[in-house]
């Protein structure tokens, strides 16, 4: 059980726990439509928080996932559409930064957690605000993608393979920068896929917003789940862990049956 401050636990409806593992845990969280697409992918509005319709409920779980992490993974796709975030918890409730604050505290834990982005390609402006603020950044990428990248600011690390990383390589990565085990990757899809293919997917937050996106052969629109197809022998199990309600918005945990 994590030491939630009261203010915390109220808004959460109850107390939050990860159980106990000798291993990192791996923990996505998304919004999706009911349809299932996490992005309209229109030039300029594919943004998550279109997809949430900018719930405080939505926000506040994301806030609270992070503050309990002690890294964040995301995809170099999902830092080309947030150029602008800083992927930490005040960012998204700033209203609630001084318990978010008590809680890492509480935890043991950094101000911030370690931000990690994957990117094969090396596709990635290392001059957007995340890397200009001092704070601990890994970039993960392959030895082609390394020889694309600017020089790194102060703080970022890049770490090369010699091929596009795998989720296991991602993970032992991660946990030996951190030394921590609650590991949150918050996308993309294609990420959710690699980490889904590879087993490595330990819990799965989601949130059901109340609208309806849909698809066409001329607007093709990502799913939760890209880059891997299973056939229904092979297709992750999950069990679920709690629903929780906002207004009309439906938060679900699910823990992924490995």
């Amino acid at each position: 059980m994590l030491p939630l401050p009261p203010s915390l636990t109220r808004r959460y409806g109850g107390e939050l726990r990860f159980p106990p593992a000798d291993r990192p845990w791996v923990f996505a969280n998304f919004v999706t439509t009911i349809d299932g697409l996490v992005s309209f992918a229109l030039p300029g509005r594919s943004q998550a928080s279109l997809v949430s319709l900018g719930h405080p409920a939505d926000r506040f779980i994301l806030a609270l996932l992070r503050a309990c992490a002690d890294a964040v993974i995301v995809g170099a796709g999902t830092l080309r559409e947030e150029r602008k975030a800083l992927w930490t918890a005040e960012e998204v409730v700033p209203e609630l930064a001084s318990d978010l604050a008590s809680l890492r505290a509480a935890l043991g834990k950094p101000p911030h957690p370690l931000l990690v982005f994957v990117t094969a390609s090396g596709n990635v402006d290392l001059r957007l605000p995340v890397f200009a603020t001092g704070e601990p950044v890994l970039v993960i990428t392959t030895t082609e993608g390394s020889a694309r990248l600017e020089k790194p600011p102060a703080g970022v690390d890049v770490q090369a393979l010699e091929r596009a990383p795998r989720a296991r390589e991602i993970v032992d990565l991660v946990a030996q920068q951190t030394k921590g085990r609650l590991l949150l990757t918050e996308g993309g899809p294609a990420v959710l896929g690699q980490f889904l293919r590879d087993r490595m997917l330990d819990e799965l937050f989601l949130t059901l917003a109340p609208q309806l996106a849909g698809r066409s052969a001329e607007e093709r629109r990502l799913g939760l789940v890209e880059g891997i197809a299973f056939d229904p022998d092979d297709a992750p199990r999950t069990e679920l862990l709690s629903v929780r309600r906002a207004d009309d918005h439906l938060f679900f945990r699910y823990r992924i049956r490995r």
